[in-house]
């Protein structure tokens, strides 16, 4: 290693420290952007270069660099997004926000021809702006950040473990097979995009249908069934109800694991589930009842309506311990302990109407 080398080596030691700052620094900008764009990346890192890293870096390309401020990756960030907008909006805050150097920065999306596919990364040398009350020394340094999508970070790693760590070029059908790849990827990525949105506008119509009373022939699934709980009024008051019996509160959690139990019941749209609450609410308050007094439960979760309703539909219905086992076991592991809740459910019911 020569002595220019040494000295960027040395010069690295000294500021290494000002560099994990400027990380930490860095990366609180970027969490704080994300979040004010409500936007829920992939991930989102930074590192500080490692000495060794360094010296193999001016190993191979030494002649490169003059001293320390010419070599831009010392500290590398990147945020990685699900969707390919959210990375324009990223971008967009950091164009705002940092000192962008324009020259070392690159859109790799605009490299490509026209008929090409590839690295689609956005790629971006900063610096802190001055004047923003960061220390001065910290402002001086620059900085890389990278914004990919999750699939565009996928195909980065693959390629750039099969090209460029290769010591010989890679033949050309391999490198045609990777751009077909890449291809497949960016249409994935608007394909993405296009089934987030149109969930958005389903859950969307589906909360306007709720809200207004028009949900009854709407399919229970995933969606319908959460906007459903937290909505109807009536599923609302009935919580209020049971959070009343030992003065809890409610906590909005996921209905989802009540989904195998709804199709057991054969319940297929919200129409079924509101009928359920009609036929079902007053035994489904005395199963509650029974089961929370004296409990000094402060929180209950807000599948404890759909809890106790599914089981009032059970003895309704009359159904035998054999088929109230079956149903439990939706959601126990072992038939002795679903027999069990369903000889305790019926033993319950029995006591209840003397």
């Amino acid at each position: 290693m020569n002595i220019k080398d040494q000295m960027i080596l040395e010069e690295y030691r000294e500021s290494k420290e000002l560099f994990t700052n400027l990380g930490t620094t860095v990366h609180d900008i970027l969490k704080k952007m994300v979040t004010e764009e409500k936007i829920i990346p992939m991930a989102l890192e930074h590192r500080v270069k490692e000495e060794q890293s360094l010296a193999g870096k001016l190993d191979l390309k030494g002649e490169k660099y003059r001293s320390l401020d010419d070599i831009t990756d010392i500290l590398g960030a990147r945020v990685i997004c699900f969707y390919s907008d959210e990375v324009y909006k990223v971008a967009h805050r950091i164009e705002k926000f940092f000192v962008v150097d324009r020259a070392n920065s690159c859109d790799k999306r605009t490299l490509l021809k026209e008929d090409s596919f590839g690295y689609l990364s956005l790629h971006y040398v900063c610096s802190l702006p001055k004047g923003q009350g960061y220390p001065e020394a910290m402002c001086e340094k620059r900085f890389e950040i990278q914004l990919r999508t999750g699939l565009q970070h996928i195909w980065a790693a693959i390629n750039h473990e099969t090209t460029y760590k290769s010591e010989f070029d890679v033949p050309r059908e391999i490198k045609r097979c990777l751009s077909r790849l890449a291809g497949l990827m960016e249409l994935a990525d608007e394909e993405f995009i296009n089934v987030r949105d149109r969930m958005e506008h389903y859950t969307e119509e589906t909360r306007e249908k709720i809200i207004n009373n028009k949900a009854d022939d709407i399919q229970i699934n995933m969606i319908s069934l959460k906007e459903y709980m937290q909505l109807n009024k009536e599923m609302r008051h009935f919580l209020w109800q049971l959070a009343a019996i030992e003065g809890s509160e409610i906590r909005d959690v996921s209905p989802e694991s009540y989904l195998p139990q709804l199709k057991w019941l054969g319940l297929q749209n919200l129409g079924d589930v509101q009928g359920l609450l009609a036929d079902d609410r007053d035994l489904a308050y005395a199963l509650a009842e029974a089961a929370l007094k004296g409990t000094e439960l402060d929180i209950l979760a807000s599948t404890v309506g759909l809890r106790f309703l599914c089981r009032a539909e059970l003895l309704r219905r009359g159904c035998s311990v054999e088929q109230v086992t079956d149903f439990f076991l939706l959601s126990y592991d072992g038939k002795a302990r679903a027999e069990q809740q369903a000889k305790h459910l019926l033993a319950t019911y029995k006591k209840l109407h003397g």
